[in-house]
């Protein structure tokens, strides 16, 4: 009996050497890399809607790294980021608007593959470029005397450099709520196909000075690069919801803002967004993976201030990746004799507290029901802020709070920033339709007030968000929030 015990505390204490050994050299340099059975691969791409050529001929960006982070809230310099394509040797000038002609399949432009990355779920993206200072030379497009730099834009006039903001020194963020499904995840021993979309009509501003600045607008999602597109076309409808005909066919609408819209907790999130064409057609490719889509449609035609012609928007409901939507029908709002066209205007003051500029996103919404579902916070488009026409994909509009807010009544509350706001919005409610078995039929809007909720979000505030609910409009008239207190008061900001 003595002897066996002995013999297993032996074999115990040989164990526990062996271990300790083992412990020990992996201590002292042994191997600790991930390995594929703990490590996935992302291939990233760059697109974007190319919906800008009625302002430019090219846009041009130079990328040289793009980062990721498990961290939602991880500072550019914390722990944690890994690189999925290092060019700072080789910086990648991309031309944003090469795909606006491509209505037919999904064209990338690669940015490269990248691995091995731990798995798990990446909830925020950085990008870098390339610093227009950096010394020029013949193969950069926007001018090998470096005068225009690395970043620009192609006009009538020729190239103009792209004025970079500050944060790309630490990377353009992406943040969760820009990714699809709140991350990319990263799985082990696969690989995923990642798409940065730059929105680049909503991320140009050209300032009075004639200058133009990147205010960046981005997202990211999955992507499967061969069915996930979206088209369809727009054109004059009746109160019904149905097309009109002309000697049998209907009438396209140009220029109609169409936007891709995901539900989140009860509320929708613009994924992506563009115009229509000449034609009334419309072609976004990729569109991220992981869900139907709600498309929300709406236009307003003419020079506002002259004459102009607002139309109803229209939502098709659970549209499938690779469908695509005929004769989505806009109905044209009450006939008014004012320049407004029939759009009503939604005017209020959005604050900042302590007193610093923060970006702010202004977000539109309808509550809606598609068929056989529940009432879910639509997206609506607005036409015009402050009198200013949205670039095409521009939307939500988002603003930035300043000291000296122009109009610059009413002035900001005491101890915050601020910035004076009026929304140009359709004045209808919504045509509906909800796509089942192939195949969608519009219902006519329903009667009733038209009632708008109105949030404003931003990272930079802690109370980050605020809404204004219950607000009743009309066609060509001014519906104002109050501003003592202001309902979009936004506090904790930094």
């Amino acid at each position: 009996m003595r002897n066996s015990r002995v013999q297993v505390f032996n074999i115990l204490l040989f164990s526990l050497v062996v271990a300790l050994g083992v412990a020990a050299i992996v201590s002292c340099g042994g191997s600790t890399q991930p390995t594929a059975a703990t490590t996935g691969t992302a291939n990233v791409s760059m697109t974007d809607p190319a919906t800008c050529t009625f302002a430019f001929s090219k846009v041009y960006v130079t990328v040289t790294k793009v980062t990721a982070n498990i961290n939602g809230n991880a500072g550019p310099s914390d722990s944690g980021w890994q690189t999925l394509i290092d060019l700072t040797q080789s910086p990648m000038q991309v031309d944003l608007l090469s795909l606006a002609n491509s209505n037919t399949i999904c064209l990338l432009k690669s940015l490269g593959a990248s691995g091995p990355l731990p798995a798990g779920k990446y909830q925020q993206i950085r990008l870098y470029l390339l610093d227009n200072s950096t010394p020029s030379n013949s193969s950069n497009a926007c001018g090998p005397n470096g005068s225009n730099g690395w970043n620009c834009v192609i006009t009538g006039s020729g190239p103009a450099e792209l004025q970079l903001p500050s944060q790309v020194q630490t990377g353009i963020k992406i943040p969760s709520t820009n990714i699809t499904s709140g991350g990319l995840t990263i799985t082990a021993g696969q690989s995923v196909d990642l798409n940065i979309d730059f929105q680049s009509c909503a991320s140009i501003v050209q300032e009075g000075n004639g200058m133009y600045r990147l205010k960046p607008v981005l997202f990211a999602g999955e992507v499967t690069q061969n069915m996930n597109s979206i088209s369809g076309q727009v054109v004059v409808g009746d109160s019904s919801g149905q097309p009109v005909l002309t000697s049998g066919q209907p009438t396209p609408i140009a220029g109609a803002t169409v936007l891709f819209e995901q539900p989140s907790g009860g509320v929708e999130v613009v994924k992506d967004s563009t115009t229509t064409d000449s034609n009334g057609n419309f072609f976004v490719c990729p569109l991220p993976g992981g869900g139907n889509y709600d498309i929300v449609v709406a236009a307003q035609t003419g020079t506002l201030g002259v004459a102009s012609t607002t139309y109803n928007p229209t939502v098709a409901f659970n549209v499938p990746l690779g469908t695509k939507l005929s004769q989505i029908p806009l109905a044209p709002e009450a006939v008014s004799a004012m320049p407004a066209g029939g759009a009503a205007t939604i005017a209020g003051q959005v604050d900042t507290a302590p007193a610093i500029a923060e970006a702010v996103m202004l977000t539109p919404t309808m509550s809606l029901i598609p068929s056989g579902g529940s009432a879910t916070s639509v997206v609506i488009p607005v036409f015009t802020v402050n009198g200013t026409a949205l670039l095409a994909t521009g939307q939500p509009p988002s603003v930035t709070t300043t000291s000296t807010p122009s109009p610059s009544t009413p002035v900001c509350a005491a101890g915050s920033d601020c910035y004076n706001f009026s929304l140009a919005v359709p004045a209808s409610n919504a045509t509906v339709g909800t796509f089942s078995n192939g195949a969608i039929t519009y219902g006519g809007p329903s009667a009733g007030s038209i009632t708008y909720s109105l949030t404003a979000d931003s990272a930079g505030c802690t109370a980050g968000t605020a809404t204004a609910s219950s607000i009743v409009v009309t066609p060509d008239n001014t519906t104002t929030l109050s501003t003592s207190p202001s309902p979009l008061s936004l506090s904790g900001c930094s």
